[in-house]
């Protein structure tokens, strides 16, 4: 464990600062869209809540104790799809590129803000113990066929296409340092294979595209199961491309490994005889530009596990384990206003409710929160954000403030949480 930290510590943080340093040198040299560079980003901030206690988790996700946080320093190293049909993202206007492309992207991160693989980033010796992590969030090559009206695929460990936002500070999706209630209830990333094709309907209906993929689970490379697990998703633009409707589905077997429930979190549910155990989820994601500087995102999600037979034993919360089938769903409507060439207002109303517990963190009830920030750019690549989080619980539980990250032992049914959070955005891509 000391040889491989070490290795860590000499090894990978030069070669980190490295790639920064290059993608700096390099940020305004010419090159094509599709050559391979060096970018990444840089975020830390402070957070606080209203209470005695250090644990800001649930509202602060991914963020679980108040005061100074390193989130993360990712470096990404990147070669472009050249395709108007970005996995994940969808369908673009114009036309598809007339042969083959081929794209890749790694990404390394160190911090806090986690983003585990089960099976991989929790297997290194360097992060046993250690509040900031190293982890290889995403690694997967992608390719576009000229095929109909254009497909394209990626293959590795990539974010989740499900939902509305994703594990980086990367608006949009995501203009909040702070994550919503449904981000904390669906898959952060997954190890697999995912294509898009662009479907051959009229222009004047909008831009269509179909999303098939199949992956091992939620957030694992190892599976303790031989199933796999079904993404399907449809998405729509506008012809004028101001609207984004986007309808996503993840289905499979996720039953957890008795002793073993690190790669089926949040949601735990074991069956003594082996009965495998259905998870499905689905969003639906409306995102409108009113003009130039203001747009909106309506997100509501619908999830469900069935329970298994082996309830939690003394040494866990209750409700760790599902022991009965259970349903989680909400709604979250999200506002920004860029009123200024460097300065957005955002605000953001939302509702989950989670019938019988299913979230091996959280106990069953209703959960509410309002999310308002003001952004505002020094440069275009260096962002500095203050938010104000208010949230408050209806259920049997106290999930906020306690002593523990576990919110089965909090105190309070409601909590402020205020924020300041800075983003450095170096290389090539920037932050707006």
């Amino acid at each position: 464990m000391r040889r491989s930290r070490l290795l860590w510590r000499f090894i990978g943080a030069p070669c980190a600062g490295l790639a920064v340093f290059l993608g700096e040198v390099y940020a305004d040299a010419p090159e094509p869209a599709s050559r391979a560079h060096v970018h990444g980003r840089l975020q830390a901030g402070l957070i606080a809540n209203d209470s005695s206690s250090d644990n800001v988790f649930p509202s602060g996700f991914l963020n679980f104790d108040e005061g100074f946080n390193l989130n993360r320093i990712d470096t990404i190293w990147e070669k472009p799809l050249d395709s108007n049909l970005q996995p994940r993202i969808g369908p673009f206007p114009g036309p598809a590129p007339d042969g083959f492309r081929w794209g890749f992207e790694v990404d390394l991160r160190y911090g806090q803000d986690e983003a585990i693989t089960f099976g991989l980033d929790d297997e290194l010796s360097v992060n046993q113990g250690n509040d900031n992590k190293w982890l290889l969030t995403q690694w997967f090559a992608s390719a576009h066929l000229p095929l109909g009206e254009g497909v394209s695929f990626i293959a590795g460990s990539f974010f989740t296409p499900i939902g509305y936002e994703i594990g980086a500070p990367v608006d949009p999706p995501t203009g909040f340092y702070t994550h919503s209630y449904a981000f904390a209830y669906q898959p952060v990333k997954h190890v697999g294979v995912l294509m898009n094709a662009r479907l051959p309907l009229a222009q004047s209906s909008g831009i269509w595209a179909l999303e098939l993929g199949v992956v091992q689970g939620w957030n694992n490379l190892q599976d303790n199961n031989s199933d796999k697990t079904l993404i399907a998703n449809l998405r729509w633009r506008s012809a004028d491309f101001r609207t984004w409707v986007d309808v996503e589905n993840i289905v499979g077997n996720e039953q957890s490994e008795d002793g073993v429930t690190d790669q089926t979190r949040p949601f735990n549910a074991v069956s003594s005889t082996g009965r495998k155990l259905l998870r499905n989820m689905h969003a639906l994601t409306i995102t409108h530009r009113l003009d130039g500087g203001r747009r909106f995102a309506l997100n509501a999600v619908y999830g469900h596990q069935e329970g298994g037979d082996v309830p939690a034993d003394r040494n866990n919360p209750p409700g760790f384990l599902i022991t009965q089938d259970s349903a989680w769903y909400g709604v979250n409507a999200n506002y920004y206003h860029r009123f200024h060439p460097a300065a957005q207002f955002a605000l953001r109303a939302e509702w989950l409710k989670d019938e019988e517990g299913a979230h091996a963190l959280l106990p069953a009830g209703d959960y509410h929160g309002i999310t308002t920030n003001l952004s505002w750019w020094a440069t275009p690549k260096l962002r500095l954000r203050q938010e104000l989080r208010y949230d408050w619980y209806r259920g049997d539980g106290s999930p906020f403030g306690g002593r523990v990250q576990t919110v089965f032992f909090g105190e309070e049914d409601r909590q402020w949480v205020a924020s300041v959070d800075l983003t450095w955005y170096y290389g090539k891509t920037g932050a707006r």
